[in-house]
């Protein structure tokens, strides 16, 4: 999602408005929620004066009524109506906060006159420096108008960051000490700052928290809404987008409630609340609420009501609806006519419409020739930015691509060329500092894909190798990461889970307070504890950030570290083709297959729904869908690269991680069963090809089993599935598993066999409680297996994290001995494991339903120690999982290598001639194995 640092911008210049909400007499009320009530008594006393109704007010009287007006017209976002009142009554002797936030608004939005704008520069100015006026808002207003206009007007973000800290530091010294919208200016900077440092916005972010602790009279105060969209940047730049959606949506919820639904502060919001439900793969959805806001007709101006079309229509163009999206591209263009080629939206606006015209470019040229016009208007805006810009370093590589997409590769390259090597190591700090182990943010890892293909396109294939691995980078990268710290690896691991335990702890304070059942008291103390642990972390490990940093393979070194058997395929998906790049022993090889519009990402969409359709039902798998997605893949480069190899490794990472690799149809012909690809190679995943390079002392014991908990009565029918989706009031109302301990029995009978002496270990039932989990000595077993109900967050009331279901300790009940042993207590845990089995559903989900694939239980069991791991995407049948993990488990003991141990398992049961349902993906295909 390209543009959505752009649309979040538009909202931090919007965003103020709050701030302005105060009548011209200083600090008569909190500006956070008086403003509905201000503007009509405002407008009637105003009216009684100028209809003669009270005709005996004097020029003081006149000043202090139009004041009034004027600073509740601001409040109301009713800015165009503010500044035409201020021109009217500009020879009255205004209050000082009125005349500031009028002029302010005039300076950024409504003059285009030299010699006007000069003199409202002086103004401000002057104001700032003049006298403290405490207590009152009119320096601090100055301030910050005059950090917006540099922003907006002149795209100095440097100039810009100054002037918001004036503003800041203003607030601090002449606003009441109690005044709420101290916060509110402490967001500003600290949102307006993420542009240019997100680790020192992230500090920012924190001390906005605090003011609010110290400033806000109650928990549920409007206030509190700025310190929830803080933290949904935060949230956003961290890569967790389900969490930042989350928050906008309370976020919304708040405004509405105080403001109505139709209130002109609540646009940005539902802008934002677009995009990120966009973001999030809800493309429908997102254009829905686009819409629905374009009904509020809450634009103050032109260029507002522009910006919003080219949003629909960027949003409709992430739907696949390129034509639709032109129209709305149009209008907005015609609404922006006049308005300076350098304007920042119009701008990213013109960046975006080329890129929807070179998509449609492939079946009419008419449309390359106005995108490369489009560019050639745009890009002078950008590239006059410091190349560390966010928004250059975003726009400059999309701009390359479309270059790419419409055939002039020279020009492509010229144009990334000054912004990839920033892009790299920018994203590479960001990921080396987020020690919440999550995904970077999308938009690091898209700047990436694009500079993969432009290179490939250009014969710099080491290039494009190298900003491949970036494209993929998964949480496994970091989690394993973790595990290579010299010396002490596991008190790095167990400092790094402090930290994401104390920020996990925050973040759900924070959430209950957002949704009203927490308290400002008890978000303090989760902060408090966050920053003890930080601090911690950064005395015992200074340099922890640089063994956190991915460091990418070069050719020759990835080829080092495969055998003569083996090719890595790291495929990358395009709105508009699929790029494949193969690794093997002794080569490199790409190939690239066009595609219609988001093509490949409908087709990834279809063979997952056909896969989730298919369970406990009759068999459903698009088998189409997935001879069309293998053949994007597998061109003819590719096919040559991979024939003859026994196994096929994948990336961890990227588009295609939501559905195992084994499943693509490699022949698909009418009347007869389509053919998999894992009836050709045996298939891994990994987070990455130097993790083989990392080697550890074997276990001295050989299994332990963990599973079968005693819960409700089980199921009459056998088939039931793993983890089905439940609502049950607790963890001791779901079903009990009797295949879960058939199949624990069964992988000890084949260690006691084959690994005689080496000791077993089995928990089931009553016995396989948390408490005895972390009382084992799990950290002494070769393989450990877990035999249960497997959860992703959201799926039982209070689930905030992943977790396997164990046997509830009623004696002792206790967070940690509820029954759900959590993602957060998995990491904590020691192990040693050459492997774990995870024999339950969801294994592979990530943190929620809306989160990364491969970040949940899957990144806890790598922090904890584990080396491999077999994990599901979907529920397993009950008796299929035994049979799969029993085959698996026991051809591995035998010295067979682990991925063919499980395709072995997996045909065995394909071709089960008694049970033909098991020719279904669904029922074979859910594990995987990861390396």
């Amino acid at each position: 999602m390209r543009f959505i640092f752009s649309s979040l911008i538009r909202m931090f210049g919007a965003g103020a408005l709050l701030a302005f909400s105060a009548p011209a007499a200083a600090q008569y009320f909190d500006i956070y929620g008086e403003a509905n009530r201000t503007l009509p008594a405002a407008q009637t006393a105003y009216d009684a004066m100028d209809a003669g109704a009270d005709d005996g007010a004097d020029d003081d009287e006149r000043a202090q009524r139009t004041s009034d007006l004027i600073m509740g017209l601001i409040g109301k976002a009713k800015y165009k109506e503010a500044y035409e009142l201020y021109l009217e009554s500009a020879d009255l002797d205004l209050h000082p906060d009125a005349r500031m936030g009028a002029v302010g608004h005039g300076l950024v939005a409504f003059t285009k006159d030299e010699a006007l704008i000069a003199e409202y520069i002086a103004q401000l100015e002057a104001k700032v420096e003049s006298a403290s006026c405490a207590p009152c808002y009119a320096r601090t207003f100055a301030a910050h108008h005059l950090a917006r206009y540099y922003f907006i007007q002149n795209e100095d973000l440097p100039r810009s960051l100054e002037w918001h800290k004036k503003a800041l530091d203003l607030a601090l010294e002449d606003l009441a000490a109690d005044d709420p919208a101290r916060v509110n200016f402490a967001y500003q900077y600290a949102a307006y700052l993420r542009n240019q440092d997100l680790t020192a916005s992230a500090r920012a972010v924190r001390y906005t928290e605090e003011l609010a602790f110290e400033l806000l009279p109650r928990d549920d105060h409007l206030g509190w809404l700025y310190v929830f969209l803080a933290n949904a940047l935060v949230a956003l730049d961290s890569g967790r987008t389900a969490e930042a959606a989350d928050l906008f949506g309370r976020i919304a919820d708040i405004g509405v409630a105080e403001w109505g639904p139709t209130d002109p502060q609540l646009l940005g919001i539902f802008q934002n609340t677009a995009i990120l439900n966009s973001r999030l793969g809800r493309t429908r959805q997102a254009v829905e609420v686009a819409l629905r806001a374009e009904g509020n007709q809450a634009y103050s101006d032109k260029s507002e009501h522009a910006y919003h079309q080219a949003l629909i229509a960027r949003l409709l163009f992430e739907d696949a609806r390129p034509e639709e999206a032109v129209a709305y591209f149009r209008e907005a263009m015609a609404l922006w006519d006049g308005t300076p080629d350098e304007d920042i939206y119009l701008t990213h606006a013109r960046i975006s419409f080329a890129n929807t015209l070179s998509l449609l470019g492939q079946k009419d040229e008419s449309y390359n020739e106005e995108a490369k016009a489009l560019l050639k208007m745009a890009l002078p805006t950008f590239e006059a930015l410091d190349l560390t810009s966010p928004q250059r370093r975003e726009y400059q590589t999309l701009a390359s691509l479309i270059y790419a997409r419409v055939g002039e590769l020279e020009r492509a390259a010229d144009t990334l060329a000054p912004v990839l090597d920033v892009n790299e190591q920018v994203l590479l700090d960001v990921y080396a500092q987020d020690q919440e182990r999550r995904a970077v943010a999308s938009d690091g890892t898209e700047l990436f894909r694009d500079a993969a293909l432009i290179s490939l396109l250009s014969g710099d294939d080491e290039r494009a190798w190298r900003s491949a691995q970036l494209a993929v980078i998964s949480d496994l990268a970091m989690s394993a990461a973790a595990l290579t710290y010299p010396g002490d690896p596991e008190g790095f691991s167990a400092a790094l889970d402090d930290v994401r335990l104390a920020r996990a702890a925050q973040d759900e304070a924070r959430v209950a307070l957002a949704n009203g059942e927490g308290s400002a008291s008890a978000l303090a103390q989760a902060s408090a504890a966050r920053a003890a642990a930080e601090t911690a972390l950064g005395e015992r490990y200074p340099d922890f950030a640089d063994y956190l940093r991915p460091r990418p393979l070069s050719i020759a070194g990835a080829n080092a570290l495969l055998n003569a058997e083996e090719a890595y395929i790291l495929p990358i998906v395009y709105s508009d083709r699929v790029v494949t790049m193969a690794i093997t022993a002794d080569g490199f090889a790409w190939g690239q297959s066009q595609t219609g519009p988001f093509e490949a990402r409908e087709l990834i969409s279809k063979v997952r729904s056909s896969l989730d359709a298919s369970l406990g039902a009759d068999d459903q798998f698009d088998a189409a869908a997935a001879h069309r997605l293998f053949s994007l893949i597998f061109t003819d480069e590719i096919a040559a690269a991979t024939s003859g190899k026994a196994k096929l490794i994948f990336p961890a990472g990227g588009a295609l991680a939501v559905i195992p690799p084994s499943i693509l149809v490699t022949k698909d012909q009418e009347g007869e069963p389509a053919e998999f690809l894992i009836e050709r190679h045996a298939i891994a995943i990994t987070p990455g090809l130097g993790g083989r390079q990392r080697a550890r002392a074997a276990a001295p014991k050989s299994f332990a089993g963990i599973g079968a908990p005693s819960l409700a009565k089980a199921p009459a029918n056998r088939f039931a599935l793993r983890g089905t989706v439940v609502d049950v009031e607790s963890i001791s109302a779901l079903p009990s598993l009797p295949g879960a301990n058939e199949e624990l029995i069964a992988l000890k009978s084949a260690f006691d066999e084959d690994r005689e002496g080496l000791g077993t270990l089995v928990l089931t039932g009553d016995a396989a409680t948390e408490e005895a989990v972390r009382a084992a000595p799990l950290a002494d077993f070769q393989v450990l297996a877990f035999a249960t109900h497997g959860l992703v967050s959201g799926q039982i009331a209070g689930l905030s994290e992943p977790a396997l279901v164990l046997t509830p300790d009623a004696a002792n009940a206790s967070p940690q001995n509820d029954g759900l042993l959590t993602a957060s207590e998995i990491g904590r845990l020691r192990l040693a494991a050459d492997w774990v089995v995870l024999s339950a559903c969801n294994t592979a989900a990530g943190e929620g339903q809306a989160s990364p694939t491969y970040s949940g239980l899957a990144r806890a069991f790598q922090l904890a120690g584990a080396r491999s791991l077999l994990l599901s995407h979907w529920p397993v049948r009950d008796d299929i999982a035994t049979r799969l993990s029993v085959a698996t488990v026991k051809a591995s003991g035998t010295g067979v290598e682990r991925s063919e141990a499980l395709r072995r398992a997996q045909l065995s049961l394909m071709n089960d001639s008694a049970d033909k349902a098991t020719r279904s993906p669904a029922l074979w295909a859910p594990f995987v194995i990861i390396e």
